[in-house]
């Protein structure tokens, strides 16, 4: 790949990495809610399950994935399952917003898992892969080094939007402080953005765009 096309791939990734999404809603939701500590343990978890789409994806699972109407509904459903629960468990435990950090008891490990499996639970990053990636590949150079190569710079990329977005939640919930801890609907706002995105997820139809 020559310097213009990584360049062009980073400012692309930096733009599409920025947009709101699934994962930003889940990850300023918990910011406000949690703190930024727990919402950046979560990011790392989210984008632990990106590069092994990306992986997957430069391994040709990707392909199995895109092919495969059964697996990919399976993958879905199960995701809008797991969204559902952890809407049910967050009105079971409503986090509290004093100074903007969380005081539930949250091990680092549950945070990353948290992220973790939100990420994995949504197939439809195998498709954008799919979609994008080859964009920028060489095909007289392996194709595969570059596809991994393209979703580990991609991954770095997300991750560096995501901590400027728990950044940013956080620092809003410090500002505000008991402010926020005293409205209901965000004292919700965990099992919202859950129910939400499992919503979104139910009506996303299978589609390499």
């Amino acid at each position: 790949m020559t310097f213009t096309g990584i360049a062009v791939f980073c400012l692309a990734a930096f733009g599409l990495a920025l947009m709101p999404g699934p994962n930003v809603v889940f990850l300023v939701t918990t910011a406000l809610t949690r703190g930024p500590r727990r919402a950046w343990r979560s990011a790392l978890g989210v984008e632990t399950a990106t590069l092994l789409f990306a992986i997957a994806t430069a391994a040709g699972l990707g392909v199995v994935i895109t092919t495969s109407a059964v697996l990919f509904q399976l993958l879905k459903w199960l995701g809008v399952g797991y969204l559902i629960w952890l809407g049910i468990q967050s009105l079971r435990h409503r986090p509290s917003l004093e100074a903007g950090v969380g005081t539930g008891r949250e091990s680092w490990g549950r945070a990353y898992a948290r992220g973790f499996l939100l990420g994995a639970a949504n197939p439809k990053v195998i498709l954008f892969f799919l979609a994008f990636l080859p964009q920028f590949v060489d095909p007289d150079h392996p194709v595969w080094i570059q596809l991994l190569a393209l979703g580990v710079v991609f991954t770095v990329i997300g991750l560096l939007c995501d901590l400027f977005y728990c950044l940013a939640a956080g620092g809003v919930s410090r500002l505000a402080g008991s402010r926020l801890s005293q409205r209901r609907v965000l004292r919700r706002a965990p099992a919202l953005a859950y129910f939400g995105l499992a919503a979104w997820a139910a009506t996303t139809q299978q589609r390499a765009a």
